[in-house]
């Protein structure tokens, strides 16, 4: 059997973990965001969500996503390039429940979007989404 030096085993060990894959980003808490939102402009924001290219009034020029907790996300572009065609096919309308990974530069809270709800509306340059 041979003996493995104590350097090697640990250089090789850092090395596994620096390859494997990024993980997801954890839910950022929706609570908390509707509470001060401003406390997440310019932090990375995290969430499930709902998308729609054109929003779902037909009034956003990119792309809106909207979660149940009443916390939206209005982003100019999104990625990856495969995420565009999904929500353009199989998922077009909304349909598809998608994690959300964004970057707020501002922000808006409104009672008319949903009626009797206060909607928190970040708006975002890009956003990454997965499904």
């Amino acid at each position: 059997m041979h003996r493995v030096n104590g350097r090697l085993a640990a250089f090789l060990i850092a090395g596994i973990a620096f390859a494997a894959p990024a993980a997801l980003a954890e839910p950022t808490d929706l609570q908390e965001v509707a509470k001060s939102p401003q406390s997440f402009l310019g932090q990375e924001v995290a969430m499930e969500a709902y998308c729609v290219k054109g929003g779902r009034s037909g009034d956003v020029l990119g792309y809106e996503c909207t979660t149940e907790e009443g916390v939206y996300v209005n982003a100019d572009d999104i990625e990856p390039e495969d995420a565009k065609e999904k929500l353009s096919g199989e998922c077009a309308g909304g349909s598809c429940k998608t994690t959300v990974e964004f970057v707020p530069h501002s922000f808006t809270t409104s009672g008319a979007i949903e009626p009797g709800k206060s909607v928190t509306v970040f708006n975002a340059e890009k956003a990454k989404v997965s499904f």
